[in-house]
């Protein structure tokens, strides 16, 4: 299984793959094996809680899940380890890394969306919305099944993208978003925040991200907190510290070599700044 190898094993699971591994369907949690723990996600995953409950832990905050509630977990989200019920019964889709980043220039009006995802990954759902997400994944199943090879790739993707807006859609329903139309702070600040996702193993500096953003770091930490309520440094140090726990718990990596992972001048330099954040 090319999109979650050395993650989950499949080899005894009931699941679906979509053309060349694009996306991966399941409804037995029971009989997924994870390899290790806490893990980092490098592909969205979407699932939802049908019956019973499960307890997950992501970015090292504890969510309990119950029925109706739907749980997206997008790449950089550290899951550290879950439980569920006896009686515990959902569906799950996972898209691959590829088919995600071509999805995405058709989604970016709704990046502010995209952002609650990761902040925000669990959301309880009406008993109308359970039920179109339903419709969309047993579409889904059905399709893949039978998908020709022709037009398998732009059928998938748009049967992906289809999901994807209406889960957008359910969170835009559930949070306070009014439209699409952003303020130039706002745009600067989703600028910022997706060059901060890809960069912070490399950068950590206010000054590095404004002068890619052709601004002063003082405008751009007072955007970036107006905007989000938090400064500029904080979202920084928030990335980089999560990234180092998950390293030094689940890699076999020393200490000089995390933080030589990370772009620090030196195993003293990291081992400052980390006590300074943890």
């Amino acid at each position: 299984m090319k999109i979650l190898k050395g993650i989950i094993d499949f080899s005894d699971s009931e699941h679906i793959r979509g053309h060349n591994d694009a996306v991966v369907l399941f409804d037995k949690l029971d009989l997924i094996k994870l390899n290790r723990l806490p893990w980092k996600l490098s592909h969205p995953l979407f699932a939802l809680c049908l019956q019973g409950s499960a307890s997950l832990k992501v970015n090292l905050q504890d969510y309990n899940i119950r029925r109706n509630e739907l749980v997206t977990l997008m790449p950089e989200h550290i899951v550290h380890g879950y439980s569920c019920s006896e009686d515990f019964k959902g569906v799950f889709i996972v898209v691959s890394k590829k088919v995600s980043e071509e999805l995405l220039p058709d989604i970016t009006s709704a990046l502010p969306i995209l952002m609650d995802f990761r902040q925000t990954p669990v959301v309880t759902l009406s008993e109308e919305e359970t039920a179109s997400i339903m419709e969309y994944y047993e579409f889904i199943w059905r399709k893949i099944r039978t998908v020709r090879a022709h037009y398998a790739n732009k059928q998938v993707n748009s049967m992906l993208l289809s999901v994807l807006y209406e889960l957008l859609s359910i969170y835009k329903d559930h949070f306070s978003y009014g439209n699409f139309k952003r303020s130039r702070n706002e745009e600067t600040f989703y600028s910022f925040y997706s060059m901060l996702e890809a960069e912070y193993r490399k950068e950590r500096s206010v000054v590095y991200f404004a002068n890619r953003l052709c601004i002063s770091p003082k405008h751009l930490s007072m955007v970036v907190k107006k905007v989000s309520g938090r400064t500029a440094s904080d979202w920084i140090d928030e990335y980089v510290v999560l990234e180092a726990k998950q390293m030094l718990r689940t890699t076999t990596l020393t200490v000089q070599e995390v933080s030589r992972e990370l772009n620090f001048a030196n195993q003293s330099f990291f081992g400052k700044y980390f006590k300074k954040h943890v």
